[in-house]
């Protein structure tokens, strides 16, 4: 369950009770809250983003898995992915940046999830024992793989300038040419 957002008073239908009564409507099914909800998502993008965010659930769960009931741990988390997704987003990130420094986050969260939790294994079989590092061998090319995706991203975003000192040309990735002087 997301936690209470503040109240939005152009989307509010009246006070956040009210509102969080409409969402656990939903949850339980309640099909005549659909209508007041939609309206609600469509005038509220920040609703939007809290009850549809599926990275941050995702994120959530690992970190509960990982954490337990230790709240201190679970917060430094949740602050140490926020950095880490600013810093590989970079500033003044793309749209595509943004999702995947998102997912280089968490394939970062889930690899070492899944390292951790082999490392508190105890006396395993070798069909054990091979799952999890199979698991973690997994995790890690996924990780890998969303870390060279970006990399490609930003690649194939920057202009290649070829210079033509012959021909007095510049020209820039794909887009012809510009007469030098």
């Amino acid at each position: 369950m997301p936690e209470k957002p503040k109240p939005d008073k152009e989307s509010s239908p009246g006070s956040t009770d009210e509102l969080w009564n409409l969402v656990h409507r939903a949850e339980n099914g309640d099909t005549k809250a659909v209508p007041a909800l939609r309206e609600l998502l469509s005038r509220s993008p920040g609703l939007t983003d809290l009850l549809g965010n599926l990275p941050h659930l995702v994120e959530t769960t690992l970190a509960n898995n990982v954490a337990g009931k230790n709240i201190s741990f679970k917060e430094g988390l949740a602050r140490k992915m926020e950095l880490l997704r600013q810093e590989i987003a970079g500033p003044n990130p793309t749209p595509l940046e943004r999702l995947l420094a998102e997912r280089i986050a968490l394939c970062w969260l889930a690899l070492h999830d899944a390292e951790i939790r082999f490392a508190h294994m105890k006396e395993l079989s070798i069909p054990q024992a091979e799952y999890w590092q199979n698991r973690i061998d997994r995790a890690h090319r996924r990780y890998l793989s969303a870390i060279r995706t970006l990399a490609t991203v930003r690649k194939l975003a920057v202009p290649v300038l070829q210079v033509n000192i012959a021909k007095k040309q510049v020209n820039v990735a794909g887009s012809g040419t510009m007469e030098g002087g």
